[in-house]
């Protein structure tokens, strides 16, 4: 299975770890399209993980990964403003990126993605 690294696909990777950051997300940011930025959300154990993009103005491909860092789930193009979206399996950490990246790296379910942490 193919493997990525998150730190060559964007130029930048800002880490949600905490309650107020996991809870906020990208509510009420600028499109990260044009900033070329992912949004890695670090959970404290493997659980379910569904988003929702209340006070999100753009679209966004998503992606779950579990403990070994393999995908488990992508959803692309999310939409704003969507209230619930759910997820297979459970997830130690979601990746929300610039719309489109999922097409653009070939990033499919059972692929690696590797990241600082």
């Amino acid at each position: 299975m193919p493997t990525h690294e998150l730190s060559k696909m964007f130029d930048k990777l800002t880490y949600q770890r905490n309650f107020f950051e996991l809870s906020r997300g990208l509510m009420f940011r600028k499109d990260i399209l044009g900033s070329n930025e992912a949004y890695v959300f670090v959970l404290n154990r493997e659980r379910k993980a569904a988003i929702t993009m209340l006070f999100v103005f753009f679209p966004i491909d998503v992606i779950w990964l579990n403990s070994e860092l393999r995908v488990i789930d992508v959803k692309e193009r999310v939409k704003p403003f969507s209230f619930y979206i759910p997820h297979k399996g459970e997830a130690r950490y979601f990746i929300e990126m610039p719309l489109n990246s999922v097409k653009k790296y070939k990033i499919k379910v059972g692929n690696r993605v590797l990241f600082p942490l």
